[in-house]
Protein backbone atom coordinates (compact mmCIF):
# COMPACT_ATOMS: atom_id res chain seq x y z
CA UNK A 1 0.00 0.00 0.00
CA UNK A 2 1.30 3.64 -0.84
CA UNK A 3 1.78 6.44 1.72
CA UNK A 4 -0.19 8.27 -1.02
CA UNK A 5 -3.12 5.69 -0.80
CA UNK A 6 -2.43 5.43 3.24
CA UNK A 7 -2.96 9.81 2.90
CA UNK A 8 -6.06 9.43 0.92
CA UNK A 9 -8.33 6.64 3.21
CA UNK A 10 -10.85 8.13 5.47
CA UNK A 11 -9.66 7.90 8.84
CA UNK A 12 -12.73 6.56 11.18
CA UNK A 13 -12.91 5.78 14.94
CA UNK A 14 -13.71 2.53 16.11
CA UNK A 15 -15.49 4.14 19.15
CA UNK A 16 -17.98 6.13 17.12
CA UNK A 17 -18.85 3.61 14.64
CA UNK A 18 -19.36 0.98 18.01
CA UNK A 19 -21.21 3.76 19.37
CA UNK A 20 -23.88 4.06 16.65
CA UNK A 21 -23.96 0.32 16.06
CA UNK A 22 -25.01 0.12 19.73
CA UNK A 23 -26.83 3.31 19.65
CA UNK A 24 -28.88 1.00 16.60
CA UNK A 25 -29.31 -2.45 18.82
CA UNK A 26 -30.55 -0.53 21.64
CA UNK A 27 -33.49 1.33 19.67
CA UNK A 28 -34.18 -2.43 18.12
CA UNK A 29 -34.15 -3.93 21.79
CA UNK A 30 -36.23 -1.39 22.74
CA UNK A 31 -38.75 -1.27 20.28
CA UNK A 32 -39.25 -5.76 20.87
CA UNK A 33 -39.46 -4.94 24.48
CA UNK A 34 -41.73 -2.13 24.10
CA UNK A 35 -39.67 -0.08 26.25
CA UNK A 36 -36.64 2.11 26.10
CA UNK A 37 -33.73 0.02 27.82
CA UNK A 38 -31.37 3.20 28.23
CA UNK A 39 -28.01 2.09 28.92
CA UNK A 40 -28.66 -1.63 29.43
CA UNK A 41 -29.30 -1.63 25.56
CA UNK A 42 -25.82 -0.44 25.26
CA UNK A 43 -24.20 -2.67 27.87
CA UNK A 44 -25.85 -5.56 26.05
CA UNK A 45 -24.04 -4.68 22.66
CA UNK A 46 -20.80 -4.24 23.78
CA UNK A 47 -21.33 -7.35 25.57
CA UNK A 48 -22.01 -9.64 22.71
CA UNK A 49 -20.87 -7.40 19.53
CA UNK A 50 -17.62 -5.32 20.51
CA UNK A 51 -15.03 -8.55 20.16
CA UNK A 52 -16.85 -9.65 17.23
CA UNK A 53 -17.19 -5.75 15.97
CA UNK A 54 -13.67 -5.08 16.19
CA UNK A 55 -11.81 -8.27 14.34
CA UNK A 56 -13.61 -7.69 11.58
CA UNK A 57 -12.87 -3.71 11.87
CA UNK A 58 -8.97 -4.93 12.18
CA UNK A 59 -9.54 -7.07 9.11
CA UNK A 60 -11.05 -4.27 7.07
CA UNK A 61 -7.84 -1.99 8.31
CA UNK A 62 -5.21 -4.86 7.44
CA UNK A 63 -7.49 -5.12 4.04
CA UNK A 64 -7.02 -1.62 2.80
CA UNK A 65 -10.79 -1.16 2.98
CA UNK A 66 -11.55 1.33 5.80
CA UNK A 67 -8.56 3.12 8.24
CA UNK A 68 -9.42 2.98 11.92
CA UNK A 69 -7.73 5.58 13.94
CA UNK A 70 -7.15 3.59 16.67
CA UNK A 71 -5.39 0.87 14.87
CA UNK A 72 -1.26 1.47 13.67
CA UNK A 73 -1.29 3.20 10.17
CA UNK A 74 1.40 1.31 9.29
CA UNK A 75 -0.81 -1.74 9.23
CA UNK A 76 -3.24 -0.33 6.82
CA UNK A 77 -3.65 -2.66 4.16
CA UNK A 78 -0.79 -4.89 4.79
CA UNK A 79 -2.79 -8.16 3.80
CA UNK A 80 -4.15 -6.13 0.68
CA UNK A 81 -0.93 -7.29 -1.59
CA UNK A 82 -0.98 -10.88 -0.05
CA UNK A 83 -4.80 -11.19 -0.92
CA UNK A 84 -4.42 -9.71 -4.34
CA UNK A 85 -1.59 -11.98 -5.51
CA UNK A 86 -3.58 -14.79 -4.57
CA UNK A 87 -1.46 -16.08 -1.88
CA UNK A 88 -3.94 -19.06 -0.92
CA UNK A 89 -2.45 -19.80 2.41
CA UNK A 90 -3.21 -16.07 3.68
CA UNK A 91 -6.39 -15.70 2.66
CA UNK A 92 -7.25 -19.38 4.46
CA UNK A 93 -5.90 -17.59 7.56
CA UNK A 94 -7.84 -14.54 7.13
CA UNK A 95 -10.84 -16.27 6.74
CA UNK A 96 -10.10 -18.29 10.06
CA UNK A 97 -9.14 -15.15 11.71
CA UNK A 98 -12.67 -13.80 10.32
CA UNK A 99 -14.38 -16.91 11.88
CA UNK A 100 -13.05 -16.32 15.61
CA UNK A 101 -9.60 -18.47 15.38
CA UNK A 102 -6.86 -17.66 17.16
CA UNK A 103 -3.57 -17.79 16.80
CA UNK A 104 -3.27 -20.86 18.95
CA UNK A 105 -6.38 -22.54 16.71
CA UNK A 106 -4.80 -21.68 13.45
CA UNK A 107 -1.40 -22.95 14.20
CA UNK A 108 -3.14 -25.85 15.09
CA UNK A 109 -4.75 -26.42 12.07
CA UNK A 110 -1.53 -25.70 9.99
CA UNK A 111 0.02 -28.41 11.71
CA UNK A 112 -2.72 -30.94 10.92
CA UNK A 113 -2.55 -30.34 7.68
CA UNK A 114 0.65 -30.35 7.25
CA UNK A 115 1.54 -26.30 6.59
CA UNK A 116 4.94 -24.99 6.88
CA UNK A 117 4.37 -23.61 10.18
CA UNK A 118 7.59 -20.72 8.93
CA UNK A 119 4.97 -19.54 6.46
CA UNK A 120 1.70 -19.62 9.16
CA UNK A 121 3.71 -17.91 11.28
CA UNK A 122 4.59 -15.54 9.16
CA UNK A 123 1.10 -14.35 8.00
CA UNK A 124 -0.22 -14.19 11.50
CA UNK A 125 2.41 -11.82 12.59
CA UNK A 126 1.52 -9.30 10.07
CA UNK A 127 -2.10 -9.74 11.29
CA UNK A 128 -1.22 -9.31 14.76
CA UNK A 129 -4.50 -10.34 15.83
CA UNK A 130 -3.47 -8.54 19.61
CA UNK A 131 -3.82 -5.33 17.73
CA UNK A 132 -7.51 -5.58 17.86
CA UNK A 133 -7.82 -6.16 21.77
CA UNK A 134 -9.31 -2.81 22.52
CA UNK A 135 -11.04 -2.36 25.75
CA UNK A 136 -14.29 -0.40 24.84
CA UNK A 137 -14.32 2.84 26.34
CA UNK A 138 -17.35 4.71 27.99
CA UNK A 139 -18.14 8.45 27.78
Amino acid sequence: MSQVAVLEAEVCSLYEAAFEEARCHRWIESQKHGHDLGNDGFLEWYDRFWWNFLRYRHLEHLLGEYRWLEFAEATFGVLAPLVESDDELAVEIIDQYRQGCENLDILNWGLRNQMCLVEVRERLTLINMNDARIDPRFN
